[in-house]
């Protein structure tokens, strides 16, 4: 039986096996993508560097095709031990490969980088940093005279050339530059094999949120010097790139790849790659060029880590002169916005160093490496706005709350520290005892703590950035100063008849740049907003949350427990107590919250969430809004609240 319809069968097949083949067609007339060897970046053919990373192409290999960026050239053993790997960059008759050296057999293979050179290739038009030929006798043996008794002299290395790189790294010697392995001479070939650190690229290392403002400044300090030394030898580096560095285990950082090496005075008929990293000079007038160049490349680095990218045009008003960073950034911090505005700016004159500072370094770096050790120290702290506010409530006669607010800055040479000292008390037992063993808790807890160092500066004793800050000193000062508290109010309530059963709660919140300690006892309370997030740092020392913890009661009903108030721990009731410590770090952006229970009673957490948010913009609105709003809620405690706005 026959189906009435057309046989589509053979056309859809034929229809099938033509797509086929135009899709083959199309595949065999499509260029192959190419990718820069560094940075993966895709290139067209003939390009002859990477937009993105700077890297010049050689002119004998295209660049690396997807999807195996990472094949090696044809490789051959070197003094039967090394191997040239991938190409990485070609520059006249130098070429710098990666390498893999074999050892003697004895050892696992390591990697390597090896510079070569060739020997056949006239590279006469290269040597223009050698005008004249510079002899440098050998003093093997005793000399009668200025001249060498042999006649023998040692010609120094022109730039560019494996010699001319091995003397100036070896004049330089730094932790930061890689280290000579070796030297290669034959008929053909000159190379010179350097070491190839390994570890976290900078980039990684830089963007850890584990890492700190010391570690990051570290580091920058470190490449500093680094190219100081290489100035110091007669060389800068063309454009620096946060990718040409690792950060070893041990925390160094290492040049990964020491490409664009120059030397000082730059010969003017050189072509320098044209990148967002490299200074102007080094293209327009290469004449003037010194190591002041490096101070542009290593802000134009600086600037690249902080926006958390790779440098664009954007970044430019036009080519060679970057957007102003304070004035796109007018809230970053004005140590860091000198230190940009002094690198990575076109006008020579602007950059480092400054006039006082020129007599003893010309290059600016010695000034570059004291304004980054400033920056180490103080970059990390934040900045403190802080206001407190107390009442009586609508029920209370008397304020049984008692508070001091110690607050103390200090800057010398740019170095700028800032501390705080809160100590809170509530008291309880009676019309007036509560009011009396607060106030001597408040007392007692400040005097004690401000004869020790680290809270001395806050009376002006000592310098803020000259006390040991150490969180275990730190912890065991706060407890001394609790206990001695204790046993003042304990021994004050045994004493006088009208303060027996006499006690408080106390709170000791101290700030030392980000760094947040806190000594609880009792049930005021320490909150911490950060990232939007409200977060209760203190556990309140009651019956009640006794009861939640042990599952007894859910959170809702110790709101309404008629017990939610009674105490297990209170400053003078007992001749021991046993405080709870608490530490955690700021940023700006952040928000604390020490009160009394008062306030806690009518304002809920996300109560205080919102008004933190997005009903104050500074720390006495907030503070005066919140009091405001406890009494308007009834009032029916004492309440006493300090706010600090973290900027």
């Amino acid at each position: 039986m026959h189906s009435s319809e057309p046989d589509s069968t053979i056309p859809g097949q034929f229809m099938q096996m033509m797509l086929a083949h135009l899709r083959g067609m199309m595949e065999a007339a499509r260029p192959e993508l190419l990718l820069c060897s560094c940075c993966q970046t895709p290139r067209q053919p003939g390009q002859t560097y990477c937009n993105c990373c700077g890297l010049i192409f050689p002119s004998n290999t295209e660049a690396v095709s997807a999807p195996h960026p990472s094949a090696a050239v044809a490789s051959r053993r070197i003094k039967e031990r090394y191997e040239l790997g991938e190409l990485l960059l070609e520059q006249g008759a130098i070429g710098r490969f990666r390498g893999v050296d074999y050892g003697q057999g004895d050892s696992a293979p390591v990697a390597v980088l090896i510079v070569r050179s060739n020997k056949s290739r006239d590279s006469s038009a290269d040597m223009t940093n050698c005008e004249d030929d510079v002899l440098i006798p050998t003093f093997d043996g005793p000399q009668e005279t200025g001249m060498p008794a042999t006649g023998e002299y040692k010609k120094e290395p022109c730039w560019p050339s494996p010699g001319w790189e091995e003397v100036v790294l070896e004049k330089a010697r730094h932790v930061t530059l890689p280290r000579v392995l070796d030297r290669i001479e034959d008929d053909s070939w000159d190379y010179l094999v350097l070491e190839a650190p390994g570890g976290r690229c900078f980039w990684d290392a830089w963007d850890d949120p584990e890492a700190t403002t010391d570690q990051r400044y570290t580091w920058l300090e470190q490449i500093a010097a680094g190219l100081h030394k290489l100035h110091q030898a007669g060389a800068i580096v063309a454009a620096m790139r946060p990718d040409q560095f690792i950060i070893t285990a041990e925390g160094q950082v290492r040049f990964q790849y020491l490409f664009g090496l120059l030397p000082l005075p730059m010969p003017a008929d050189r072509q320098i790659m044209d990148t967002l990293y490299s200074a102007p000079e080094l293209i327009l007038s290469p004449e003037v060029a010194d190591g002041r160049a490096d101070l542009y490349g290593f802000g134009a680095m600086l600037y690249s880590l902080q926006v958390g990218r790779e440098l664009t045009e954007m970044d430019f008003e036009r080519p060679g002169v970057p957007k102003g960073f304070t004035s796109q950034f007018p809230d970053a911090h004005p140590l860091l916005g000198r230190l940009l505005s002094k690198t990575f700016c076109r006008d020579l004159k602007c950059r480092f160093p400054t006039v006082d500072a020129s007599q003893k370094d010309p290059t600016g770096f010695v000034e570059l490496m004291q304004t980054l050790s400033t920056c180490r120290k103080s970059l990390d702290r934040v900045r403190l706005d802080m206001a407190a506010w107390t009442t009586t409530g609508m029920v209370r006669t008397v304020n049984e709350d008692a508070f001091a607010l110690l607050h103390a800055i200090d800057s010398q040479h740019e170095e700028l520290a800032e501390s705080a000292l809160i100590v809170l008390a509530d008291g309880m037992g009676g019309y007036e005892a509560g009011e009396v063993a607060a106030a001597l808790a408040v007392q007692t807890i400040r005097n004690v703590l401000l004869q020790w160092p680290p809270f001395a500066t806050l009376c002006g004793n000592t310098r803020l950035g000259t006390a040991d800050q150490n969180p275990e000193t730190i912890r065991n000062l706060l407890k001394m100063a609790l206990d001695e508290a204790n046993r003042q109010v304990n021994e004050a309530a045994r004493s006088a008849a009208g303060q027996r059963g006499m006690g408080c709660t106390a709170e000791i919140v101290y700030i030392h740049g980000r760094r947040l300690n806190i000594g609880h006892v009792g049930d005021c309370r320490t909150y911490h907003l950060q990232d939007g997030k409200l977060k209760l740092l203190t556990r309140d020392q009651t019956l009640a949350q006794r009861l939640v913890e042990l599952g007894q009661l859910t959170k809702e009903e110790a709101e309404n427990h008629p017990r939610k108030s009674e105490l297990q721990q209170a400053i003078g009731c007992h001749a021991e107590i046993q405080p709870e410590f608490y530490h955690a770090n700021l940023k700006p952006g952040d928000w604390l919250v020490v009160c009394s229970d008062g306030l806690p009673n009518h304002i809920n957490a996300l109560e205080l969430q919102q008004m933190l948010l997005s009903e104050s913009t500074s720390a006495e609105m907030a503070a005066r809004r919140l009091v405001n709003f406890t009494n308007l809620k009834g009032g029916l405690d004492n309440a006493t609240v300090v706010v600090i706005r973290v900027t």
